[in-house]
């Protein structure tokens, strides 16, 4: 069967399941993050890099406690595990929030978790999606299983509009916790029906060998995925800049925290509908046409058109209109071609450096990009600077674009 051609009825059927469980999981997340993005960062600029920093240390941590679990239990046991533990803290932090226990502290630490939850659930499942489906079949169902995520990413937020006025915020995080699981009984649908496909990756579950800094060793010492590392740091250096530039802009226009929780899961949903079109209309059939090498320019491209406008036509509606654009691109193109990457290394890479890159690195990345921001926004060098240093950041990221393309086709 040729690697370009459409997938078969069996494919369709474990793409669909596989969009059902990324659908909930992004879901779950998509609809607590306008709480955590009113609740949990808070108006205090000082605080933000902080909190950041927590996030690395947080992620990073969990990363190499993930790598170590995996020396221990099977791998393709794990996800679903690791799943339902994240479920069992959204109903802990439900719990808290419903209370008066110092909320600013609680807040805090509800941003932090929900900034290792969000890179590591959904890092943990496309490793499993990538290990017991291979190339070949990814290649055809990525598109698929990425649009079912867009589908529940829409939901997520237009649920926390339609029901945090009568639920409130514990009620959202118990909702969370339940949509979570639902998506777990669908990773468990994927693996059975994954075990038929002939394209498939076929293989036992025993645990991986090596430690905990085994993934980051991973890392170090693979040309390929150091350039992965990069891609990703350029793309949380400029995903960050746009966030704080998007908290900066929403706390001058609603100081009330009701009026910004509406107004990211306006964005959030506008952009969700914006990368399901893309994906249904698109997205599988360029990654079986032109694979990675020409879609990863993609975002450098989008991520440096948007950042200039908003810099120097700052407000409300240019950044909805910017933030959904880019953050689609992101979506609908780059997340399933950089997903597509990882189903040419080695099921420990899979798993451990894949896990890295997508928790520590990326959060790494945001941590830089909060100190920079905070560092030109205190000598006051405004856009000037801040133009400035999208040179060397395109001109690196096209290059590491270019770079994991040649690669990835000479590990096919």
């Amino acid at each position: 069967m040729s690697r370009s051609n459409p997938a078969s009825r069996d494919e369709r059927l474990v793409g669909l399941w596989g969009g059902a469980a990324f659908g909930f999981v992004l879901a779950s997340y998509s609809a607590f993050r306008p709480v955590r993005d009113s609740v949990g960062l808070g108006g205090a600029d000082e605080k933000v890099k902080w909190l950041f920093l927590g996030s690395f240390i947080a992620t990073l941590l969990a990363s190499v406690a993930w790598s170590a679990i995996l020396a221990r239990a099977g791998r393709r046991r794990s996800v679903p595990v690791a799943m339902h533990v994240f479920s069992v803290c959204l109903m802990v932090f439900g719990g808290l929030l419903s209370t008066s226990l110092d909320p600013e502290l609680t807040g805090h630490v509800f941003y932090i978790w929900a900034a290792v939850f969000n890179l590591f659930v959904v890092s943990v499942l496309w490793s499993l999606f990538a290990d017991l489906l291979g190339f070949v079949v990814a290649k055809r169902v990525y598109g698929l299983i990425a649009s079912g995520g867009s589908i529940g990413a829409i939901a997520g937020p237009a649920l926390t509009r339609a029901t945090s006025e009568y639920i409130g915020i514990p009620g959202v995080l118990f909702t969370s916790a339940v949509i979570l699981q639902l998506g777990i009984l669908c990773i468990w649908r994927v693996k059975r029906l994954a075990r038929a496909l002939p394209d498939a990756t076929q293989g036992d579950d025993r645990p991986l060998d090596g430690g905990p800094f085994r993934g980051l060793a991973s890392v170090v010492q693979s040309r390929y995925l150091l350039a992965i590392v990069g891609f990703v740091l350029c793309t949380a250096i400029a995903a960050t800049f746009m966030y704080l530039e998007q908290r900066r802009i929403a706390y001058q226009a609603y100081p009330d925290d009701a009026e910004r929780t509406n107004l990211f899961a306006t964005i959030d949903l506008f952009t969700n509908i914006g990368t399901f079109l893309v994906q249904v209309l698109g997205t599988g059939y360029l990654l079986r046409r032109l694979g990675p090498t020409v879609l990863l320019f993609a975002l450098p491209v989008a991520q440096l058109v948007g950042i200039t406008t908003v810099v120097l036509v700052p407000g409300i509606v240019v950044l909805v209109v910017v933030q959904t654009l880019t953050r689609v691109v992101t979506h609908a193109i780059n997340r399933p071609t950089r997903e597509l990457l990882f189903t040419v290394v080695s099921t420990d890479e899979k798993y451990r450096a894949k896990n890295a890159i997508d928790t520590a690195g990326y959060r790494l990345g945001d941590l830089v990009s909060s100190f920079v921001y905070d560092g030109v926004k205190s000598v006051g060098a405004g856009a000037t600077l801040l133009l400035g240093a999208l040179g060397p950041l395109s001109l690196g990221w096209f290059f590491l674009a270019w770079l994991l393309g040649r690669e990835f086709k000479q590990r096919q």
